[in-house]
């Protein structure tokens, strides 16, 4: 039983993410379709940063 004040949550409950974008040096000029490659999930979640062209 959880402690007094203690929230329960069920396993693989919704997860949230506020992603502030940063543009990359070197990307300015690419596509929408150039982009999408260099995000991963890391970079998503502020753990990595996007690898340049």
């Amino acid at each position: 039983m959880p402690a007094a004040g203690a929230s329960r949550r069920p396993f693989g409950s919704e997860v949230r993410w506020l992603v502030l974008p940063e543009c990359p040096a070197g990307t300015e000029g690419l596509s929408e379709e150039e982009l999408v490659p260099l995000v991963t999930r890391d970079a998503m979640v502020g753990v990595a940063k996007v690898e340049t062209p």
